[in-house]
């Protein structure tokens, strides 16, 4: 669909949008006003189509707001298997996220015992700071950013105490990471921005981070300007490092821009942060992403919380929004997506997710850097789809664009 075309659809929204998504936006979030209120119930009235709506919640990973919504706005609107089902994923989902603080609080006092800085991210903490609650967010691993020269000792740590370093992409690629020795470990860790650990007796899925994004977003992945503006929190009886308000918007913009913004919790992460945090500095914030090279990222994602999820943001922010051409044609592809989705209209393919990403990031020597580090740079699938001996491991930067292209042919 040309550009035309897709602001043309865009201006015709509120006449085609299914009702479903309608009301899914209106109830993902955690302060319902008397205009959404209001909302609700008129579109409750329409033919809904229940089990639509709890595949795209499911999908979207917003669930426990749209109960706690339907339920405490206009339950008697809803008929009474879906509200039950609603209020069963909801406790499973309370259950399993006081489950994963607990293991949380456990790991950071390993942190602690071990003088080594963590902030604990996502997870359990972004739902019990911004959303007032951790039932009313579903996340999966814990995260934890640790600083550049404690990572590997963090690993060792962490392996220590039961951990295992896994690939989540497939198990031919975690019994590669499993085979190399220590020193090849290391030198493997060095280069990447993450680590997957996996304890399989306690059932916990950890993601140790010395980067908020990979190396192929070079201006993100240097993480000193974190760590000079920290804060201190309040955390299942502990206090805690976190991130200034300004950050953690900027990051929240990075981690939606890295998953191309498929999935609403990403936004109502967004849109829940600003509603909490009413005294952001926005021009220290808009500075800050400047000299990141970050605006397009800070753009995208307050344009989409802005616009779907009714979030505050200043009247400057909205005329740069404006100003950004980039960034109004990216919105409006997201638009499209979320409001009509398809297969096809998804990025879900290795190309798709890279001219993506490429449109967001916005200087040259940037876009240069993420080519060179998505298409040369071998990655573990690389490594693990053919063993080569040392002295010929100058071909995995061979491998790589030939896999790349060979995958991108059979999808």
């Amino acid at each position: 669909m040309n550009k035309v075309l897709l602001e043309k659809a865009i201006r015709q929204q509120n006449t085609n949008i299914r009702p479903e998504i309608k009301l899914l936006l209106c109830c993902t979030r955690t302060f319902i006003d008397e205009e959404n209120s209001k909302k609700i119930k008129i579109l409750l009235k329409e033919d809904i189509d229940w089990k639509y709506l709890l595949e795209i919640a499911y999908w979207h990973r917003v669930l426990p707001l749209l109960f706690l919504t339907l339920n405490n706005t206009c339950s008697q609107f809803v008929p009474t298997d879906v509200l039950i089902y609603l209020q069963r994923y909801y406790f499973a989902n309370a259950q399993r996220s006081l489950f994963k603080s607990s293991k949380l609080v456990k790991i950071l006092n390993i942190f602690e015992e071990n003088a080594i800085p963590v902030i604990p991210f996502k997870g359990p903490v972004l739902a019990a700071t911004t959303y007032g609650d951790i039932a009313r967010r579903t996340f999966g691993d814990l995260d934890l950013l640790v600083h550049r020269k404690d990572f590997l000792k963090t690993k060792e740590i962490l392996m220590a105490q039961g951990f295992e370093p896994y690939a989540d992409s497939s198990e031919k690629e975690a019994a590669y990471l499993k085979s190399l020795t220590v020193q090849e470990q290391n030198a493997y860790l060095r280069s990447h921005w993450e680590l997957h650990l996996n304890d399989s007796k306690e059932q916990i899925t950890l993601d140790v981070h010395q980067g908020i994004l990979s190396k192929q977003f070079s201006a993100t992945y240097n993480t000193e300007w974190i760590w000079k503006d920290t804060k201190v929190i309040a955390f299942a009886d502990k206090q805690i490092l976190s991130f200034s308000a300004e950050n953690l918007i900027i990051i929240l913009c990075s981690q939606g821009g890295k998953d191309c913004w498929r999935s609403l919790n990403r936004i109502c992460d967004l849109s829940e942060a600003i509603r909490t945090y009413p005294q952001v500095n926005w021009e220290k914030l808009w500075q800050r992403t400047t000299k990141l090279r970050m605006r397009r990222m800070l753009l995208l994602g307050l344009s989409l919380a802005h616009e779907l999820l009714d979030a505050e943001v200043p009247e400057t922010i909205i005329q740069k929004i404006a100003d950004e051409p980039v960034v109004k044609s990216l919105y409006s592809q997201i638009i499209m997506q979320f409001y009509y989705p398809t297969a096809d209209s998804l990025p879900n393919s290795q190309l798709k997710i890279a001219l993506f990403h490429l449109k967001l990031i916005e200087h040259p020597w940037d876009k240069t850097y993420y080519c060179y580090e998505h298409i040369v740079v071998p990655t573990i699938a690389d490594r693990s789809f053919v063993h080569l001996p040392k002295f010929l491991s100058f071909l995995y930067y061979l491998i790589r664009p030939i896999r790349l292209m060979t995958d991108h042919i059979i999808k």
